[in-house]
Formats: C-alpha cells, sequence, structure tokens
C-alpha cells in the first residue's frame, strides 16, 4: 500500500546559521514519502544558495522564492505549490525528530483531521524539556477536542504549528490560509481556523519536533510593544469565541474563552 505523501513546508529567511541542520534533520526522517518546500523569504545572506544546493543533492527539495513579505506569505506560497495530502510546518532554525513526521503520519490513521505531538523546547542551548498538554495517546472526537482546547487555547501545543500534521484538503475546501497583516500569532491564527473543522484529532504521547526557541528576533522584539501586541490578542480571541459560537458551545465554556483575552503570552 503507497505510502501518503506529506508536503514539509519551511519559510527561510536569513537562516544560514541553522539551515543544514533543520534540513538533515528533514532528509534524515524515518517516513520517506516526503516532498520538502523551502521559501525563501527574500533572505539577505546566502540562504538561497544553500537551498538550491540541497536541492540538488535530494531530488524531494524543491526551492521557491519571494520578495520578503514574512513567514505567512511563504507559508501561503508553500500551500500552493504542495502536492502532499498532509501538510507539515517547520522553522528552518529548529529540528524534526528522526520519527516525528512516521508518528504524525500514523496517528493520522484513517479519518483523523489533525495530529498532534509532545515537542522538546530548548531556550537558547538551556535544558532541553519535553512539553505538551496531551501527554498520552488519544483519540478525540469533536466535543473532546473542543474540551480539552478550551483549557489551554495559547499553549504552545495547540497554538503552534510545528507539533502538528494537517489535512491538506481540508485546507483547501475551507480557504484557510495564513494571514500577512500580523507581526506575529500567523500561526496561532491558522490554527484556529483549522481547529473549526476539526472533527477528529489524534495526540501521541512522543516528542515530533525540537523548537529552538531565541530570546531575539522578530516575535520577541514585537510582543514588548504593547500596541501592536493587544490588536493581534484580539485578533486570536475573536477567533477562538468564533469556534464555541458556531458550535453552540460559546455559554458552556464561557469563563475559559474569556480567559484567554487576559493572557499575556502564546507560550507553552
Amino acid at each position: 500500500m503507497p505510502q501518503a505523501l506529506v508536503s514539509v513546508i519551511v519559510p527561510v529567511y536569513n537562516a544560514r546559521r541553522y539551515l543544514d541542520a533543520c534540513l538533515e534533520s528533514l532528509t534524515g526522517q524515518n517516513y520517506r514519502e516526503i516532498e520538502i518546500i523551502l521559501v525563501n523569504d527574500g533572505s539577505r545572506d546566502n540562504s538561497l544558495e544553500l537551498c538550491e544546493a540541497w536541492a540538488k543533492r535530494d531530488p524531494r527539495i524543491r526551492v521557491l522564492s519571494q520578495e520578503n513579505a514574512g513567514p505567512g506569505a511563504a507559508r501561503n506560497l508553500g500551500m500552493a505549490s504542495a502536492a502532499g495530502e498532509y501538510l507539515y510546518f517547520v522553522d528552518s532554525d529548529d529540528a524534526v525528530m528522526p520519527e516525528g513526521l512516521e508518528k504524525l503520519v500514523a496517528a493520522m490513521g484513517e479519518g483523523q483531521d489533525l495530529a498532534i505531538g509532545l515537542f522538546e523546547i530548548c531556550p537558547d542551548g538551556m535544558t532541553v524539556s519535553l512539553r505538551g498538554r496531551v501527554r498520552e495517546n488519544v483519540r478525540l472526537d469533536r466535543a473532546d477536542f473542543l474540551e480539552r482546547l478550551s483549557r489551554w487555547p495559547g499553549a504552545y501545543y495547540y497554538s503552534a504549528m510545528w507539533n502538528k500534521l494537517y489535512r491538506r484538503e481540508l485546507v483547501q475546501r475551507h480557504g484557510i490560509a495564513f494571514r500577512t497583516d500580523v507581526i506575529w500569532g500567523e500561526d496561532c491564527l491558522f490554527n484556529m481556523e483549522y481547529d473549526r473543522h476539526v472533527r477528529s484529532a489524534a495526540c501521541i504521547n512522543k516528542a515530533v519536533y525540537r523548537y529552538n526557541r531565541k530570546v531575539t528576533g522578530l516575535s520577541w522584539n514585537s510582543f514588548f510593544e504593547l500596541h501592536k501586541g493587544v490588536r493581534i490578542k484580539k485578533m486570536i480571541y475573536q477567533a477562538l469565541k468564533k469556534i464555541y459560537t458556531e458550535e453552540g458551545l460559546y455559554k458552556k465554556y464561557y469563563w475559559r474563552v474569556q480567559r484567554y483575552i487576559f493572557n499575556i503570552t502564546l507560550m507553552d
């Protein structure tokens, strides 16, 4: 039985320091049926040359390029080119566990709309810790998924992209795309929109990704620009509220949804 193709989309911007390690983790996956779409987002270093060199080494790698427009626009371009049954998003300065894709694909099984794994977090070379809100193998129906999501909607486990596998057909059918008018939080907003349509999900108790968190860069710097942060948090809150309102569950989860607006971070 042929394996399902996974489209791995990697936005690349001035990533020369980390790109080799990231791509080594992807090309070394136990799960081999993948296409790796590198989207050069107007890099000013030699990232594009590195991408092209990797594409010559591995035929599963394709390189796209655009003027600098941010990670959301880069992911949208990658999705438009994707051919896989599943979508997987990777940041160019992180790494995927050797069995990460294999475990996520297996978890999708028959009919799952979303697979979520644990992840390792490594802040600037400090001690690695295992993170995640659901530390068990479990399949969730719509009601169970929304109940668990309501507890910690801003945690990395639910708001980040790199510990999840998505069904491309669902994205296409509902026209889900990344917003390009925000300076951070585009991943969380994508997930909120996708979660509106998740009828069943699978959680696995294994780490699939290593997140090399840094305390510099766009997300951290912009976090302290209060007026921009409040606007984005409001957008995410409204997206979360929409999920439960459409499902007729807003009254039931009112306090959990309201609590989210007071959260000051998007971190697990």
